[in-house]
């Protein structure tokens, strides 16, 4: 028995989820510094809906490591994906 799907081409929108249901933004920040033995550390601080409480998190860690300077920054956005039209 197969499954069949039919499917309409249509234009696509995408935009920042703003809803008030909407899931918040989230923040966190990983560590791109090497260890001594050429590894990369990849430390990752705890994840914050609040970008300057994320960023606590990098001064602690240089704190304990002196020559890691260097951080991504890795966050969540929503976002929505909106057709041109609605399909019927």
């Amino acid at each position: 028995m197969a499954i069949r799907k039919r499917y309409r081409f249509l234009n696509w929108t995408i935009r920042h989820d703003n809803a008030p249901d909407a899931p918040p933004t989230r923040h966190m920040f990983r560590c791109l510094g090497e260890e001594e033995d050429g590894r990369s550390c990849g430390a990752e601080g705890p994840v914050a809906a609040d970008f300057q409480e994320a960023q606590r998190w990098p001064f602690e860690h240089l704190r304990e490591h002196q020559d890691h300077r260097s951080f991504a920054h890795v966050a969540e956005v929503p976002w929505l994906m909106i057709p041109e039209k609605e399909p019927s």
